[in-house]
């Protein structure tokens, strides 16, 4: 794990800064609600416009949480992820925010084993 999601959210908006614990790792209150997201975009109950209205931060906080946490391989997918370079504007989900979304899936499922075992 890296020891800059601090100072990459702190740099961002210090609001984000609620979404971390003492330790300076992402809340799993915080981890879970980004699965519920990341979930509904993929089942097609929300959209990404919805999710702005509703949840503005996903759009900072997942990819806070990919740099931190996933393979690299996953974050090399983030190019491609149109949904984070202005999600306001796409109701639907194109093959790009596919192929991220069910990389980072498995990744925030095994938050809470990354957290406690230093070797992932």
């Amino acid at each position: 794990m890296n020891q800059d999601l601090p100072d990459i959210l702190g740099s961002l908006d210090k609001r984000f800064l609620a979404y971390l614990d003492a330790d300076g790792e992402m809340l799993l209150g915080t981890v879970r609600r980004l699965r519920l997201y990341t979930v509904a975009l993929l089942d097609g109950s929300i959209t990404p416009p919805a999710v702005v209205e509703d949840w503005s931060d996903f759009y900072h906080l997942l990819p806070a949480f990919v740099a931190e946490y996933a393979p690299l391989w996953v974050a090399d997918l983030e190019g491609a992820a149109e949904l984070l370079d202005g999600p306001g504007g796409h109701a639907l989900l194109a093959a790009g925010d596919v192929a991220y979304l069910l990389a980072v899936e498995p990744v925030l499922d095994r938050y809470p084993d990354i957290r406690t075992d230093p070797r992932l």
